[in-house]
């Protein structure tokens, strides 16, 4: 039981290690996307159950945003400009690990602090509201809806 206690321990340590030292970069690779996804997979879920209901064909907001997770254009934009490394055009946001690489990739641009953090109320707050949705009232009930997603897993 203790060796099982220290195992997870270690593993935890190390991920938080890796988590930091990707987060401390300047701009990820690809690589360091894929493992910040790996840690964000309860909110990324629950941020594509509240936008689309998990559809990634969908398309809202009188076709400005597409994908399971309902991003714009200017969001993608601004997530490729930030991490170079991201190949693929806006459509390509309607396949799911392309989708999460991007929001990641945004998120990571505007909210590393809250990467470190954990804190999914800032990412998800930013990923509806932009780069200071934290900020903006209008942001609040959108959380409310992701939280409740989250408790719902």
């Amino acid at each position: 039981m203790i060796r099982d206690f220290i195992t997870s321990a270690i593993f935890t340590l190390a991920a938080v290690l890796a988590t930091t030292l990707v987060v401390a970069a300047q701009r990820p690779t690809v690589a360091d996307l894929d493992a910040l996804r790996t840690e964000l997979r309860p909110l990324l879920d629950a941020i594509r159950q509240v936008e689309s209901n998990n559809n990634d064909d969908a398309t809202g907001d009188d076709g400005n945003a597409i994908g399971a997770y309902q991003i714009w254009r200017s969001y993608w934009q601004d997530a490729t400009d930030w991490c170079t490394t991201l190949e693929g055009d806006y459509e390509s946001v309607r396949v799911r690990v392309y989708a999460e690489r991007i929001v990641v990739a945004y998120w990571h641009r505007y909210a590393r602090q809250a990467i470190r953090d954990g804190d999914y109320e800032t990412l998800a707050r930013i990923h509806n509201g932009g780069p200071r949705g934290a900020k903006k009232q209008a942001t609040v009930g959108y959380w409310k809806r992701v939280e409740e997603a989250l408790r719902a897993d």
